[in-house]
């Protein structure tokens, strides 16, 4: 079973907005210098304008993100940081929403908070004097430009296929028939088919479709595999796989806790840990935690038709 990626560590922390971290991901200087060089007017000052309206687009993502994550925290959730890449934002969550109504909650709210920006930004740039049609992205009035930027961040978004929140907010509504494996499968595969369409029509057309076809696709895919393995190890704890071991130092490698729970984040780990871990019982070692013993877990809960083991 393949697994999802590993968080992302190449970043830094660029703002605290209600104890959340805001955070740049290195990949994002590549947008920053294409920015600078493409800036519609020549000079530093040119360069300044340019650089000015990247951070007010980001804004807007941000302010995306942090609807996701305030109603996540509202429901129960905890949310550790935003994530900015050039092609959008990530909210980190300790953990999926444990029911569908949550879910969609959460993820509704993202499009419907840039939809809004973007009503009111054509709303505020309208009242300005700037026009609002012809539609154009690239040139005219800042907040005209963001407002229609805002709208198709929203609709864009609703657009069911995973990773995107449409994607979230059809599995919720799926899962009024379907248990969460079986919705977030009939997910994926519309996320799989809407991707193959991207990239056809991208081919042909407009590479950065191709690319975006590309990213549904292998979102889809990651978000697939990362709630299977959420709902096989949910209600899972370190303390029934730990491999007890006498006269053991914790300075022999990265340790975990023994009422850990069993989750995509902790899999990761082992993988980086060489596939082993220690485990501390109230900061004593006791013995060992092995990634091949959490997959074995993983696959009696693949042969399990009923649901999660322990379900």
């Amino acid at each position: 079973m393949a697994l999802p990626p590993p968080p992302h560590r190449w970043s830094i922390v660029v703002a605290r907005i209600a104890s959340i971290d805001i955070r740049i991901h290195a990949s994002f200087l590549v947008l920053v210098v294409l920015f600078a060089v493409a800036a519609p007017e020549p000079g530093a000052a040119g360069m300044a304008w340019s650089l000015l309206w990247l951070v007010a687009l980001f804004g807007s993502v941000v302010l995306h993100e942090l609807a996701h994550s305030l109603v996540a925290r509202r429901r129960g959730g905890e949310v550790h940081e935003i994530l900015l890449f050039p092609l959008g934002g990530v909210s980190k969550l300790e953990h999926l929403p444990e029911t569908a109504a949550d879910e969609f909650a959460v993820a509704i709210v993202g499009p419907l908070t840039s939809l809004g920006l973007g009503v009111v930004a054509l709303g505020v740039g309208a009242a300005l004097g700037g026009s609002l049609v012809p539609i154009d992205l690239l040139g005219g009035a800042w907040l005209v430009r963001l407002g229609w930027l805002n709208l198709l961040l929203g609709a864009f978004n609703l657009i069911p296929a995973f990773p995107l929140d449409g994607g979230r907010v059809l599995r919720a509504l799926l899962e009024r028939r379907h248990d969460l494996i079986g919705a977030t499968r009939i997910a994926t595969r519309v996320g799989h088919v809407l991707a193959g369409v991207f990239i056809g029509i991208g081919l042909v057309f407009d590479l950065w479709l191709a690319l975006i076809g590309m990213f549904v696709y292998f979102g889809a895919s990651a978000e697939e595999a990362g709630t299977i393995v959420h709902a096989r190890l949910r209600g899972h704890r370190v303390r029934e796989l730990v491999l007890r071991a006498p006269d053991l130092t914790a300075e022999a490698g990265e340790t975990v806790s023994i009422d850990e729970p069993l989750d995509v984040e902790l899999l990761v780990r082992l993988e980086r840990s060489s596939g082993s871990l220690i485990v501390v019982d109230h900061g004593k070692p006791v013995g060992f935690l092995l990634l091949s013993d959490v997959t074995d877990l993983l696959e009696v809960g693949a042969s399990n038709p009923a649901g999660p083991v322990g379900a």
